[in-house]
């Protein structure tokens, strides 16, 4: 069994940090997801963040699903209102100080993989103060230079050996859903292969992106963003519901 939030990109929310940058807290917010694509219908959800705490809420194979992420403590509730049942995920927990804070970019359990993440120094790119890191495992032909971004958590400029270049642009500023929002352009170059381009909008005081366009017509966005505080029995396991086992991980 596979749970998959409706938006890829809001799990960037829930933050495995390894070094503290302070920064002050994030405000509360819920706000309502829709994804259309083309010949699909339209999927919508909700989104609701506390604190380090986010709540999810879709549809899956056409049943209702509510995701509690509590990273502090290291849980994940997965709820299926249908049958008041749950199933609860354990891992390890995220240290508070650390919840909304820096993020490098080497994925999970790099030196596990064999894979290097070095951080080679600082510099200013589209007057943006970025990070310069070299990633990938010793003698292994995919190698990568990075400019990351540790505010917005994402690489504003990659190189990768095999001739690829992906690289962010930002517009300027727009106004998204009564909300001042950047506008940024991402495009993928590739040798004889035509340029992709995904377009977003990035709200700097929720960290979230409200608006982005996929190279093929994807548009995922967020309506009635609302900011104030949020009732902490969202991110609760309702009473007297149904602990269900938690699915076997597959075998290698």
């Amino acid at each position: 069994m596979k749970f998959r939030p409706l938006f890829a990109l809001l799990g960037a929310l829930t933050i495995s940090a390894s070094a503290a940058l302070a920064q002050a807290p994030l405000p509360s917010y819920s706000a309502t997801t829709v994804q259309t694509a083309p010949d699909q219908p339209d999927r919508t959800g909700v989104i609701t963040k506390s604190g380090n705490f986010l709540r999810l809420e879709f549809t899956q194979d056409g049943q209702q699903v509510i995701q509690i992420l509590r990273p502090t403590e290291g849980l994940t509730y997965v709820l299926y209102p249908a049958s008041n049942s749950y199933v609860e995920q354990r891992g390890p927990a995220q240290p508070e100080e650390f919840s909304d804070s820096y993020t490098p970019p080497c994925p999970t359990q790099a030196e596990d993989s064999g894979l290097q993440c070095n951080r080679l120094g600082l510099e200013i790119y589209q007057s943006i103060a970025v990070e310069r890191w070299h990633i990938g495992a010793e003698g292994d032909p995919g190698q990568m230079l990075i400019l990351w971004d540790p505010t917005r958590k994402r690489a504003l400029r990659q190189e990768m050996s095999n001739g690829t270049l992906v690289q962010m642009t930002f517009l300027g500023l727009q106004e998204i859903e009564s909300r001042e929002a950047e506008h940024w352009i991402t495009e993928v170059s590739r040798q004889g292969r035509a340029t992709l381009r995904t377009e977003w909008w990035y709200d700097n005081e929720l960290k979230l992106v409200l608006r982005e366009t996929l190279p093929d017509g994807t548009q995922r966005h967020l309506q009635n963003v609302t900011i104030g505080p949020v009732a902490p029995s969202l991110f609760t396991v309702p009473d007297n519901w149904q602990r269900l086992d938690a699915p076997a991980p597959p075998k290698e």
